[in-house]
């Protein structure tokens, strides 16, 4: 999978560090504390009944030298049976693909977890303390494999919103399957245990590809570092009520099936999600997400078009 994606004439501008929204940038602290996965799971009932109403993740900017401040959240929304998944992210990178995955694991990486000293957490030394990938949100959540690894692109202003409804029965089903390959990176529930969000982390990653990086900075796979590098982080947490929870009954928070041009769109929720060829049921591939196994997809031009490389 080699990226042949050509260079933008694009200068690499390093913004001014200032405090995120959602608490500044974690690299500057000591760690946060962690829940490990076995306790995460401990107490969730298998039906999953304990997954009701609005997870919230604040994200916390990572390696800000790099790209700047980087706020936005990640949500999951459960509703009689659907669940829906959806992330707003500001200020990133231009027309930046972003891998956005939820991990097994209960804390954001910090500067004490770059283990090489460079000054920079790559997705090695992230996901060390992340763990492994339970819920890839790309573009498909019924399955883990289902999205094709789809994910969404920024726009000309560095933002993107992601959204995606699916039924929450499938949802689960899926997740309590065996594993059927222990050794890559992406696991399953363990047998006869229920989910819990509350406490899992979610990884936002991905910067333009004119960012040099130095020799340190390690990537996965066939994947350039550009694309895997680590930018948000946070932690979900139950919203229970308060400020800016209010919401009517029976609504679902956020900005649903409110996707400007050229941005994600969600998915029909109580249909079969996936054509016999992988695609995604109501809607193309070509809705501002880009597989990008070799990079040579296709990519939003931040104006409702299709560019391609």
């Amino acid at each position: 999978m080699k990226n042949k994606m050509k260079s933008r004439a694009l200068p690499l501008t390093i913004l001014t560090a200032v405090v995120s929204c959602s608490g500044g940038d974690s690299s500057k602290g000591g760690p946060s504390q962690a829940r490990p996965a076995e306790q995460i799971e401990r107490q969730a009932p298998t039906d999953g009944s304990n997954i009701q109403g609005q997870f919230r993740a604040m994200f916390t900017t990572l390696n800000q030298q790099v790209n700047g401040t980087i706020p936005g959240s990640a949500n999951f929304y459960r509703q009689d049976d659907r669940i829906i998944a959806y992330v707003r992210l500001f200020a990133g990178g231009v027309e930046a693909w972003h891998p956005q995955h939820v991990y097994t694991g209960g804390r954001c990486p910090t500067t004490n977890d770059d283990t090489n000293g460079d000054g920079l957490i790559d997705i090695v030394e992230a996901e060390a303390v992340l763990g492994k990938i339970l819920i890839p949100l790309d573009s498909d959540i019924t399955s883990q494999k289902a999205g094709r690894r789809f994910f969404p692109l920024g726009d000309l202003s560095g933002y993107y919103h992601y959204e995606r409804i699916t039924n929450f029965r499938r949802f689960l089903a899926d997740l309590q399957e065996p594993d059927q390959d222990p050794d890559d990176d992406v696991t399953k529930l363990d047998p006869n245990t229920g989910l819990n969000l509350a406490g899992r982390t979610v990884l936002i990653q991905g910067v333009v590809e004119t960012v040099v990086f130095p020799e340190t900075v390690a990537s996965k796979g066939n994947f350039k570092t550009f694309q895997t590098f680590p930018i948000a982080c946070g932690v979900f947490e139950e919203v229970t009520g308060g400020p800016g929870t209010t919401h009517a009954e029976g609504e679902i928070p956020g900005p649903v099936a409110e996707v400007g041009p050229g941005q994600d769109q969600p998915a029909p929720e109580d249909e079969d999600t996936t054509g016999g060829d992988g695609s995604t049921a109501g809607g193309s591939s070509e809705t501002g997400s880009n597989e990008s196994d070799d990079g040579e997809g296709p990519v939003s031009d931040g104006e409702g078009g299709r560019t391609a490389r």
